[in-house]
């Protein structure tokens, strides 16, 4: 499926020492299988365009990685609803999910940049 303008996001960028990484998978791997028992591509369940979770060493130097990394690990997790309703449906159901409250905390400790109910301004 396409992602079109006017659609509604959530976009977390996330940074965690390496001490904290399994902390932070352990959250994310979590919420993706809340996501599968929730989310589809079609129209079984809250319809997602697009949901991806990438993870990557952050560089002293984004530009020259040859310059090495910090030692933090960065996180971003992606969701692209098809209705604009979408994001409504997900927080409800959010609500109701009994580790949402640990999922939260997770954002809460680790979020650089929460995106939500973002709107999608340019794609290809």
């Amino acid at each position: 499926m396409t992602v079109n303008k006017g659609q509604k996001t959530f976009n977390f960028a996330l940074k965690a020492k390496a001490e904290d990484v399994s902390k932070v998978e352990a959250a994310i791997q979590n919420h993706a299988a809340w996501m599968r028992n929730h989310h589809s591509y079609d129209d079984s369940k809250i319809q997602l365009v697009h949901f991806y979770v990438a993870k990557s060493e952050e560089f002293n130097n984004p530009v020259n990685p040859a310059e090495g990394t910090t030692g933090n690990v960065l996180f971003s997790i992606n969701e692209v609803y098809v209705h604009p309703e979408g994001i409504q449906q997900h927080m409800e159901h959010a609500k109701a999910w009994s580790d949402f409250p640990s999922f939260l905390s997770v954002l809460q400790e680790f979020g650089q940049v929460l995106v939500v109910a973002g709107e999608v301004i340019e794609t290809l």
